[in-house]
């Protein structure tokens, strides 16, 4: 779908990507933290392989950046 965090918690937890969507339809429903979670999610979870020649979309090149910039937060830089 939008990011692929239903499909990556499907894979990694063995429970059905239908399932996952569901859930963060109802937790929105009942009070909006359903998106919140699944936009930190997607920030926060690592991009799975591309196929062979496939292209980032350039949504998921921000997410990638966004990722990188939070990531390097609190560290002292170098130089």
């Amino acid at each position: 779908m939008l990011g692929g965090v239903s499909g990556g918690l499907a894979e990694h937890t063995g429970i059905d990507a239908v399932l996952w969507r569901v859930g963060f339809v109802c937790l929105t429903l009942a009070g909006g933290s359903g998106l919140l979670v699944y936009l930190l999610l997607w920030v926060l979870l690592p991009s799975g392989p591309l196929r062979p020649g496939e292209e980032p979309r350039p949504v998921d090149r921000m997410v990638d950046r966004l990722r990188e910039a939070v990531s390097t937060l609190g560290t002292p830089k170098q130089g």
